[in-house]
């Protein structure tokens, strides 16, 4: 849902606050009473509207704090508030699978009231099932419940709801066991009452009445019988099921909602029925519908398999060109979207948007209700139909999974229309997707708060530039990779945490709990301190780079890539350095002096502060090293010494240096001395052939007594300077000394096995040439002594 991006407008504030605040007290008011509440909030609106921006107002979560704080200060009480203290862990223990919907209400703008029946196909997941709970608020009267199973039909009575709960009960005459199916039917009628964002408002616009729904995240029990979590619980929003829906209102109204529209029916009393169906799988909280006079069009989305319609509801007095291109963008958007999130998932069916009494919008699926003609709402929405709609976060906790995801969207869009200038395009958006706090985490742990689970800061926006970040941590391809594997897992169904970061892992090819362990479970950002300075080590420019970490103790340390930019004489170089610590150093060899050094240029990282400082000198590191990792030398050819450059003057204790070879250990001596940053290590004895490893490191270190900072990533390659950033850590590489020609080595094995004894053999009865091996010119009976010494021999 985008009623935070933009912000929702103050008028959709002041409307569905007065909800919040009077509609608890509607059963017990008379209608006169009633009737005053209700006019005193249009009253309400009409004051603000005067000052209504949609881009500067309250969003889902401000919504719900003026409300609260205005109806209970500190507390919580009522059925929609918070009640005992573990209310909160109430879950879903899921025996069932909801199958299909198949609902049908009408509505009475009049006096607000609705009626319906819905008939609910279930799938019981457990052997002797007797009991099933749906939701449906304590306003309503249901007038008849029918269960039929494979035997027939009977009667039951559900229970009310209990206190701070909307789940009502029913015992199965006959248990059911997992794999068999039944129905259950609700009759229900009773007065609207609109909770959260407005999950079922009465009102009008332009003069003429609008019905509209909006159930996210646990309202949808306000306006029909469903299976759903309990109000402030984390709920299970991964059973989904197909639906139908059938939407009777005064003729004049068009109601629009879910999937393609099946027909449209004319009733008596002057009254329409709109018939809505999906066969897509979705979430309880998605389903909705919205009834006024709306002006209707359609475009075509033409893809690689055909074209599907783009259908757009809008009311009459917006109805202008410039609105409707604004509205008409999300086709291109389908097309920028493809490449990197795949087809749009509901392509049998359509996309569409229709204008809603609420700022922002709401990702209902197929169909999109928007407050606005804003273009990062439309990118926003039209992107939770992968994120959120075809895969939906399975609980409350994981909301970043729809709403990072979404925020995120919106600059993929903004870096991928025509015409954009890319990656500079993406940066800006991200930089207006800045959180304005950084203190809380991006995983919701407390879903007993709806202002928590919708918070601007770390759901949508934090939680967007996770996904930035990730990017930059992983690469591109790596990236969107991830994206391909998330949907190949969780398409049409629900994902945690948990599973989204199993999924990533895997398509990076590694455990990436580094990255998401403080980024989503824990508070806070980085906030970088950094000094350089240039240096001439060997006759050649070096930059030497200091960065710390200096955020708050509570705080993790956090694990990044870090871009650096360095101006020198030469032009500008960029380097990506490995933070991982709370502070690090690092030498980075330039092509002339450096003037400027810029810390994550291009701001990929959310920080809260980049500070340049004074430079502080850090551990000695090795510039070079002959021979050079992975270097090959000819038998006759092998080196007598290893010659290692340092950063810095070091002093080299007695277990400075190692080597070892193909026969173990190899004698070594090299002068201890005064320190210097060139140090010669001789080899004893010559090197016969095979791989070598010399170890530096135990005990190098500065004059001062801080460590060599060796680390190698790679013995055979490098790269060169050494280190990790830290001080201690041994520079472990390698070379070879290749050997001589083996003559004995027919088969190519590099070594001297039976297999070059047969083939000899085969080529000396066949008297080839090859079999001259002594050389005499003719093949006899010396060749094979000849051969057999030089097999014994080996390579």
């Amino acid at each position: 849902m985008l009623a935070i991006l933009p912000p929702r407008a103050r008028v959709a504030c002041a409307a569905v606050v007065g909800a919040l605040l009077f509609a608890p007290f509607a059963a017990g008011q008379s209608a006169a009473g009633q009737e005053r509440a209700r006019r005193s909030l249009l009253d309400f609106d009409q004051l603000e509207h005067a000052e209504y921006d949609e881009h500067v107002g309250c969003g889902k979560a401000c919504v719900y704090r003026q409300a609260w704080e205005a109806r209970f200060g500190e507390g919580r009480g009522g059925e929609d508030g918070e009640g005992a203290g573990d209310a909160w862990m109430r879950g879903i223990v899921d025996t069932t699978d909801l199958i299909h919907c198949d609902l049908s209400l009408e509505i009475f703008p009049s006096n607000e009231n609705i009626s319906g029946t819905n008939v609910m196909l279930i799938e019981s997941l457990v052997d002797g099932l007797t009991s099933f709970t749906f939701r449906l608020r304590s306003q309503f009267v249901i007038s008849n419940c029918t269960v039929t199973d494979s035997v027939g039909s009977y009667t039951v009575t559900p229970t009310s709801p209990p206190a701070n709960s909307y789940g009502r009960t029913i015992t199965l005459q006959r248990a059911v066991n997992a794999g068999q199916q039944f129905t259950v039917s609700i009759t229900y009628s009773g007065l609207a009452v609109s909770r959260g964002f407005g999950s079922i408002t009465f009102g009008t616009q332009g003069g003429n009445p609008i019905v509209s729904t909006l159930s996210e995240p646990y309202f949808a029990a306000t306006w029909w019988p469903c299976k759903d979590g309990d109000f402030q619980q984390p709920g299970n929003n991964g059973d989904k099921f197909t639906m139908t829906m059938a939407i009777t209102a005064p003729a004049a109204l068009r109601a629009v909602s879910n999937g393609l529209l099946q027909g449209i029916d004319v009733l008596p009393s002057s009254r329409r029925r709109h018939r809505w169906a999906t066969n897509y799988p979705m979430s309880t909280y998605l389903a909705a519908f919205s009834a006024t006079n709306y002006n209707t069009w359609t475009v075509d989305y033409v893809h690689p398999e055909g074209v599907m319609p783009v259908e757009f509801n809008i009311y009459p007095n917006s109805d202008t060109p410039a609105n409707r291109a604004a509205w008409e963008l999300c086709v291109p958007m389908l097309h920028a979207f493809r490449p990197i999130f795949g087809e749009y998932p509901f392509i049998d069916e359509k996309y569409g948007i229709y204008q809603f009494p609420f700022g922002g919008g709401m990702e209902h699926q197929t169909n999109s209700g928007q407050g606005t003609f804003n273009e990062g709402v439309t990118a926003h929405e039209l992107g939770h139909q992968w994120w959120g709609d075809m895969i939906t976060c399975t609980t409350w906790h994981d909301i970043w999974l729809n709403e990072g995801f979404a925020t995120y969207s919106e600059a993929l869009w903004f870096e991928r229309k025509p015409g954009s200038s890319g990656l500079p395009a993406l940066h800006a958006h991200m930089a207006s997707r800045r959180p304005g706090s950084v203190n809380g985490t991006v995983y919701c742990f407390n879903v007993s708060d709806p202002n928590r689970i919708f918070s601007s800061d770390f759901s949508y926006r934090k939680a967007g530039w996770v996904l930035h970040m990730l990017r930059k941590a992983v690469g591109d391809d790596t990236f969107f990779a991830i994206l391909a594997e998330h949907r190949a897992r969780h398409a049409y169904r629900g994902a945690t945490t948990a599973q989204f970061i199993d999924a990533a892992s895997d398509a990076a090819g590694q455990d990436l709990s580094w990255f998401f362990d403080p980024w989503l479970f824990q508070p806070g950002a980085p906030a970088y301190e950094f000094g350089w300075q240039n240096a001439t080590i060997g006759g050649s420019p070096y930059v030497r780079l200091r960065i710390r970490q200096t955020q708050s103790a509570s705080y993790p340390i956090y694990t990044m890539p870090i871009d650096v930019r360095v101006t020198t004489g030469a032009g500008v170089e960029t380097f990506t350095v490995h933070n991982s610590a709370a502070e690090q150093h690092y030498l980075l060899p330039v092509s002339a002096s450096a003037s400027a050094l810029s810390l994550d240029p291009e701001d990929w990282i959310l920080n809260t502060g980049k500070t340049q400082t004074t430079y502080a000198a850090g551990p000695p590191k090795i510039v070079s090293i002959s021979p050079a990792p992975g270097q090959e030398f000819a038998h006759d050819a092998a080196p007598t010494q290893v010659t290692l450059l340092f950063s810095d003057g070091v002093l080299a204790g007695a277990n400075a240096f190692a080597m070892d070879g193909p026969g173990g250990s190899v004698s070594i001596s090299f002068a201890q001395g005064s320190a210097v940053s060139t140090r010669t290590v001789t080899i004893n004895s010559p090197l016969t052939p095979g791989t070598y490893t010399v170890t530096a490191g135990n005990s190098i270190s500065l004059p001062a007594g801080t460590l060599l900072d060796g680390e190698i990533d790679d013995p055979m390659s490098g790269p060169l300077p050494t280190g990790d950033g830290l001080a201690g850590g041994n520079a472990v590489w390698s070379f070879v000394v290749l050997g001589g020609p083996c003559t004995v080595d027919l088969n190519d094995s590099g070594d001297a096995d039976v297999e070059d004894l047969f083939l000899f053999l085969a080529l000396w009865f066949a008297a080839d040439e090859a079999a001259d091996f002594d050389g005499e010119n003719g093949v006899g009976v010396s060749d094979i002594f000849a051969f057999l010494a030089a097999w014994f021999a080996g390579c």
